[in-house]
């Protein structure tokens, strides 16, 4: 059995965003601790790890481990219907994920979970070589600067943090000054070039009191890494190789 309740819905919400961002399907692991999902985009270039604890609930109980797949597109279209004052209710039965929103009204959802027997990916091992933490409303306002000449962007540790784009028309760069970072450490330089779509998608869960950790290596898969209230969303992706 597993049954839950959260008010905090503005961090469900932003759970399930954070997941549909990346994934369509996806098979969330309901466990004592929390619920955990782990999973690849389509294209096989991202990789998602979420974590919710039970103590984010205002009630969770689960009496057995179950694992779930659902369809997070959907899932997400429901959230979305949830309203600040809300509480949202959890439950499994005749193999359906049950929600309802208790509020002004209360309001019932059904969702039918489906069949899979793929298994979770692996965490990418990466020794990286750079780690920055910065605020998401800067690093998501570089971003914009960059995206105005170019669809991908370069992360580039050495003495600072830079992100250059270069475009047809024009190139960018934007240095973030040392005393907006939280944490800047760096054992060699970095360089890795990615797409700003696929980055915006990453962050887009984020809100402007979140804090942003990146983990940098040259041509390797970019770690990144914010809170949620009480839950945690770890993204991995795959840099774009520049032909030489």
């Amino acid at each position: 059995m597993f049954k839950a309740l959260i008010s905090d819905t503005k961090a469900w919400r932003n759970s399930i965003e954070a997941i549909a961002a990346l994934i369509d399907e996806g098979t969330l692991q309901i466990t004592k601790e929390g619920l955990k999902l782990r999973a690849m985009d389509p294209s096989q270039i991202a990789l998602v790890d979420f974590v919710l604890p039970a103590s984010a609930f205002d009630e969770y109980k689960v009496d057995a481990p179950s694992n779930i797949t659902v369809d997070f597109a959907e899932l997400s279209k429901i959230t979305r219907r949830s309203k600040p004052e809300d509480k949202i209710e959890f439950s499994l039965k005749d193999n359906r994920l049950k929600m309802v929103f208790e509020g002004e009204a209360n309001r019932r959802f059904n969702m039918s979970i489906i069949e899979s027997t793929t298994s979770p990916p692996k965490e990418p091992s990466v020794e990286f070589t750079s780690e920055i933490k910065v605020g998401a409303n800067i690093l998501k306002e570089a971003l914009k600067d960059a995206e105005l000449v170019s669809n991908h962007v370069a992360l580039v540790v050495d003495e600072g943090f830079t992100i250059t784009a270069q475009g047809d028309t024009g190139s960018a760069e934007i240095k973030l000054k040392e005393e907006n970072l939280m944490d800047f450490k760096v054992k060699e330089k970095s360089r890795a070039v990615f797409s700003l779509d696929q980055l915006n998608n990453l962050l887009k869960a984020s809100d402007q009191g979140s804090i942003i950790s990146l983990k940098i290596r040259t041509d390797a898969p970019l770690r990144v890494e914010y809170s949620i209230g009480d839950g945690r969303v770890v993204y991995f992706l795959a840099p774009r190789i520049e032909s030489t």
